[in-house]
């Protein structure tokens, strides 16, 4: 917060009146798509992760659900905190590819996801919403930035970026639905 002065002169007296600079939260209610999944996990098909909010400095994100299911062959009308499902040998979730590791069981398993991503790499040539460590695109987001949101969280930011949303789901061409989510920056 900048603290700055206004000079008021009357009758021959100088006051100093301090004026404080506060940031507007900006709010933003965003689709995610069923199929938004970053390309994370394996074997990693779908779209880009959904932008939800930029914001311009240090504070808090919080994200919360409104409504919404997500579907898909062998899943019907799960909510923004997954369900849990065996993947089985052959595929790695996203948030498994954000911790290391793979296969079985997914507790969370089509939950809503985010990611945050600084400035300096959103602004960078060539930068897509998915994820970097593929032969995908030039500059991606790395899958140890993303983050389970669930029906709920905040984020506190340390500086300018983009929040990015998507889906704990790396097999979502059978997807369909998505989540509504409200999101207010500082």
């Amino acid at each position: 917060m900048k603290i700055q002065s206004i000079i008021i002169a009357t009758l021959g007296m100088t006051t100093f009146l301090p004026v404080f600079q506060t940031a507007v939260a900006a709010t933003a209610t965003v689709t995610v798509p069923a199929k938004a999944s970053g390309r994370f996990g394996n074997p990693g098909d779908g779209t880009a992760l959904i932008p939800a909010i930029k914001v311009s400095g240090k504070g808090t994100i919080t994200i919360s659900y409104v409504s919404g299911t997500i579907s898909d062959s062998v899943a019907f009308n799960v909510g923004p905190k997954g369900a849990a499902y065996d993947i089985g040998q052959n595929y790695q979730s996203p948030l498994q590819e954000a911790t290391g590791t793979a296969f079985g069981i997914v507790k969370n398993h089509w939950a809503l996801i985010g990611a945050f991503v600084p400035d300096s790499t959103v602004k960078s040539t060539g930068f897509s919403a998915v994820d970097g460590t593929k032969s995908l695109t030039a500059i991606g987001i790395t899958p140890n930035t993303l983050f389970f949101v669930g029906s709920y969280t905040a984020i506190d930011v340390n500086g300018p970026g983009t929040l990015f949303l998507g889906i704990n789901d790396s097999g979502v061409a059978d997807n369909t639905g998505g989540f509504t989510v409200k999101v207010v920056s500082p």
